[in-house]
């Protein structure tokens, strides 16, 4: 059994035309826990398509798969975000980056969270399929 502390999770943006072939192309390049990657649209805009599958024992000098970034998941409200946009909204909500804050996550159920070009990028999320 491999243990929870050997994933991570790995978030690559696609669009809706390529992302069957990409999603084939990570399966090729990365070991992909349980074979499943998970594909969603962006509601406001259904071309953009967020991938996103768990890897298994990837190094910090391993090479990346191409418009990757590492992301985070609260499970209970479905809500995926990187660690500088949770510091960024974290930032924006209370004043300052303070470790003592609770955030509120049930007011980004089903949304990516990601640093933007001004601030952040909160992205409403409907899943799309699960690629096996």
């Amino acid at each position: 059994m491999i243990e929870q502390d050997n994933r991570q999770l790995l978030c690559t943006f696609s669009n809706s035309e390529d992302y069957h072939k990409v999603a084939a192309a990570i399966k090729e390049f990365y070991e992909v826990y349980s074979n499943r990657i998970f594909a969603f649209s962006n509601v406001k805009n259904i071309k953009e398509i967020y991938l996103t599958y768990n890897v298994l024992n990837v190094k910090k000098d391993s090479p990346k798969f191409p418009n990757t970034i590492l992301a985070h998941r609260k499970k209970q409200y479905n809500v995926l975000y990187t660690l500088n946009a949770l510091n960024v909204l974290i930032k924006e909500e209370y004043g300052s980056l303070n470790p003592s804050f609770i955030l509120d996550w049930s007011l980004y159920s089903n949304s990516l969270i990601i640093t933007g070009d001004v601030s952040i990028r909160i992205i409403p999320l409907k899943i799309v399929s699960i690629v096996e």
